[in-house]
């Protein structure tokens, strides 16, 4: 694999920067996240925040697996629905942290540290 959509939620959005370019700098191309300015999806409004998911939706379609970063265990109501969008767009899924959630956890295809994450998208 060589390419990878980062997703969890924005109060790990700085961890998630630092994974991204550990990653590029392997080689790994990563969908998301970008670094840079980003808007509060407070101040957003109801069709702002559909483009929003539309287009990090698209990241995910292009991608070749995707991480969920849920580190400590935690899943937002977004995170849930990138879990359910990868599982139906078939993408392997990895996550940082056990899902405890029975009805999420068999569409897991591993739990997979930082370091095995490396390994397994390494070009």
């Amino acid at each position: 694999m060589k390419s990878v959509c980062i997703c969890g939620s924005f109060g790990f959005y700085e961890e998630m920067v630092e994974l991204r370019n550990a990653l590029q700098a392997r080689g790994v191309r990563c969908e998301w996240p970008r670094p840079g300015p980003r808007r509060a999806p407070q101040a957003m409004t109801a069709d702002d925040a559909r483009d929003a998911i539309m287009q990090h939706l698209e990241r995910m379609d292009r991608a070749e697996c995707v991480f969920i970063f849920n580190k400590g265990g935690y899943l937002g109501n977004s995170v849930v629905m990138e879990i359910g969008y990868a599982y139906a767009r078939r993408k392997p899924i990895y996550v940082f942290a056990p899902i405890h959630d029975p009805f999420l956890r068999p569409l897991v295809n591993a739990v997979t540290s930082i370091e095995e994450l490396l390994q397994l998208v390494h070009p």
